[in-house]
Formats: C-alpha cells, structure tokens, sequence
C-alpha cells in the first residue's frame, strides 16, 4: 500500500524549495521525464527539457521571480498546492497566487502539473510599462506564438517545438 501523506509531504518539500531558489534544475528529483505541463505565460508540453527551457525564460524576465507555499491539499496521487509568486516588473512590486494540480507517481515524482491563475492583470501591467517590453520581448514568455517561434529561429533559444496541441496561454495575474 502506498503511504500518500509521506510522498504528499516530499513533494510539498520539493516544490517549495524550488520557488524558494528558482533556478531551472531546482525542481530535477521531483520531475518524471515525461512529465506534462499545462501552464499559463509558459509552453505546455511534455518533458524536462520544455521545463528547463520554460524556467529559463521566466527567470531572464523576472530574476527575482519567487514562490511561497500557503496551503496544500492531496488525496492519494492528486495534490492541490497554493503558491504566492513575488518578482520586480518594471521596478515596481508584482504578485499573483496560483493553484497548481499536481498529479503523482506512486514513487512522487510528478506525472503532470497544471497551473491556474488569472493572467489579465498581468498583461496589463506589461502593457502599462514600456521600459519592461524589450525584456518581455527577448524573453519569449507570453502569448505570440509567432514571436517565439521567430526568437528561436533567430537566436537559437528554445522555441515552442514541444508545445501540446490546444495548449492554454496567458500571463499571471498582478495586484
């Protein structure tokens, strides 16, 4: 029988050190392989690499980009984690909360993540603040496909190649 509430509170401890220090391997031993993303403002898809890749373009728009665990809920290999996200855009504070849905191995490393939060908010504070669009822009986070794609043709960053089909795009909320 698998002891959900010990793999639940590993994961737990996983996660949190990750947003803690964000740095695109932090989150390596509770990541399958195969793993399924599913997240606003970043590529959905499969793998570890889109993770690496997704995290990297994260932190070069938000270097100071990190999360705090305010509650947590899990029923065999279903978690529900909320997370406060801080940063910096534009010199000004930002910060959201997110539930992520983390669906887990029997072993606890994470088959699949989907976040949700509200990306309006964002998008207009990105909208609102002209000094931070070169950076938006290099970065490749957000919702054109087609500038991505450019980006990466151009640059030889990681493009959206591994993108699931009908994937969901947005930006996180701001407050």
């Amino acid at each position: 029988m698998t002891d959900w509430p010990s793999i639940h509170q590993r994961v737990i401890k996983s996660f949190r050190a990750g947003w803690e220090r964000p740095h695109p391997h932090a989150w390596d031993e509770l990541l399958a392989d195969d793993v399924e993303l599913a997240q606003p403002m970043l590529c959905a898809g499969r793998g570890r690499e889109l993770w690496w890749d997704e995290v990297s373009r994260l932190l070069a728009f938000l270097p100071d980009f990190r999360g705090e665990v305010l509650s947590w809920s899990g029923r065999d290999e279903m978690l529900f984690i909320e997370v406060a996200f801080t940063a910096t855009l534009g010199g000004r504070p930002l910060s959201f909360r997110a539930i992520d849905q983390l669906h887990l191995r029997p072993e606890g490393t994470l088959l699949r993540r989907e976040s949700f939060f509200d990306s309006v908010p964002l998008v207009l504070l990105v909208l609102r603040r002209p000094s931070v669009w070169p950076a938006w822009w290099r970065s490749g986070i957000g919702p054109l496909v087609g500038r991505r794609r450019w980006l990466g043709a151009r640059s030889g960053l990681p493009g959206a190649r591994r993108e699931l089909p009908g994937a969901r795009r947005g930006l996180p909320s701001a407050r």
